[in-house]
């Protein structure tokens, strides 16, 4: 029978075995956030349609005439749509003070008691 320490009987070639712990998976997509690597939370998103997938990600072809127009841009954060198809774009004629809005300014200077309600 050999009595000996952990230490003392162990080679001095052999290495301290190493955790066989893989990387954490950090998804590119965006819905880390929603299921941060749980099994089981990524199946409760599942369910409850929290994930962020865009139509043309789940179908080949645009299921409906509605996602017929977004079904083929991309989808990428940094890509503007305009970018891609230029005919969408059209210039904005913006009203800075609409017509009610100037009543109502108008009418709030003038009468004290003047309330919508």
């Amino acid at each position: 029978k050999v009595l000996c320490s952990r230490d003392t009987c162990r080679d001095k070639d052999q290495k301290e075995p190493e955790p066989t712990r893989l990387p954490p998976i950090i998804s590119k997509d965006g819905n880390y956030s929603v299921h941060q690597n749980s099994h089981t939370r990524y199946h409760e998103a599942v369910q409850k349609v929290l994930l962020k997938t865009f139509p043309n990600q789940v179908f080949r072809i645009p299921l409906t005439d509605a996602q017929n127009f977004s079904f083929w841009w991309s989808h990428d954060p940094g890509v503007r749509p305009e970018e891609t198809m230029p005919w969408i774009w059209s210039p904005r004629h913006c009203l800075i003070k609409s017509a009610m809005t100037r009543f109502m300014d108008h009418s709030i200077l003038n009468d004290r008691t003047f309330s919508l309600y």
